[in-house]
């Protein structure tokens, strides 16, 4: 053992901590309500799957996830110090990647469900620290997507059919349920690592997600997942990372809001039946409102993350 590795053990271990802490605090209080009311719903064997239900989990995934990756541009104007032309290259850019997932909905519906599915996977990932490997994060994000198809594989072929076409929705389902198991593996030991590292209340509560996910409909599992667990951790992360002030009830939180609803009233107005007066909410188109904006959302922080790209931003 060198000489310098004692001095570096207390910084190691308060690295850890503070990295089990946000985790921790990535869960609200509203998850645990929100899974107690579902678990007991599933229990009495209520009908998940019907209208209120239905549209209760889509108003959840769109009011209160979509909005989270309205924050790239407080990220890349303060993370990455983008203005001016770079900023300019950077909205342009957002728009054509959505775009390009738009029409990837009706040019090659099963490429655009697989990439969707692909792009979740590797978005979900990024909320565990552990394990560091790339590949094994990427497979526990892709675990809530193989829970529900395990679990409830009726109803993620008929949401995987509304959002492409009956065919399209088989050959997915049988490509999900390939690689189901091992996802679910490999979330269950990143879920005890969790545990372990000191982030429990994250490790039950991801534990209790997957749960929820395979034994209620995904209309309203995954929105419970994903609004009240992944887009907390997000925000969580731009909190810690620069400050309350920089989101809290101000204008970043606002504009995110803001950029949700356009991106909502965009999607009507180019597939017409996403709202209907009488039925409400159309869940495939939905989903595929969701993967127009995860696209980009990815992307951006997956590229954001490369040296050149904060250098390129500074000097611009």
């Amino acid at each position: 053992m060198s000489a310098g590795t004692p001095a570096l053990a207390p910084a190691i271990h308060g690295t850890v901590r503070t990295r089990a802490l946000a985790q921790d605090r990535a869960v609200p209080r509203l998850f645990w309500l929100a899974a107690l009311l579902l678990g007991t719903a599933v229990t009495a064997r209520l009908d998940l799957s019907a209208a209120l239900a239905t549209q209760a989990g889509m108003t959840l995934m769109l009011a209160g996830g979509l909005p989270h990756g309205g924050h790239d541009l407080l990220v890349a104007r303060k993370r990455w110090r983008m203005q001016g032309n770079a900023l300019a290259l950077f909205v342009a850019f957002y728009i054509a990647v959505a775009a390009a997932m738009a029409l990837a909905w009706w040019v090659a519906p099963l490429v655009a469900l697989l990439a969707f599915l692909g792009l979740a996977a590797w978005h979900f990932s990024e909320d565990w620290d552990a394990p560091r490997d790339r590949l094994l994060r990427s497979a526990a994000g892709f675990a809530p997507i193989a829970a529900a198809v395990l679990g409830q594989p009726h109803a993620a072929s008929t949401l995987f059919a509304a959002m492409t076409d009956p065919a399209t929705a088989r050959v997915a389902l049988a490509l999900v349920t390939l690689v189901a198991p091992v996802a679910l593996l490999v979330a269950s030991v990143a879920i005890a690592i969790a545990w372990q590292g000191g982030s429990r209340r994250w490790a039950a509560a991801q534990a209790t997600a997957l749960a929820l996910l395979a034994a209620a409909p995904p209309t309203i599992a995954f929105p419970l997942y994903f609004a009240l667990l992944h887009s907390r951790r997000h925000i969580v992360a731009i909190l810690d990372e620069f400050g309350a002030d920089a989101i809290g009830h101000g204008r970043p939180a606002l504009l995110a809001a803001l950029l949700a609803g356009l991106a909502c009233i965009g999607w009507a107005a180019l597939s017409p039946g996403f709202v209907d007066l009488a039925r409400g909410i159309d869940p495939g188109l939905a989903f595929q409102l969701l993967s127009v904006v995860a696209a980009p959302h990815l992307l951006f922080e997956a590229v954001g993350n490369q040296p050149f790209v904060a250098v390129t931003a500074r000097t611009s």
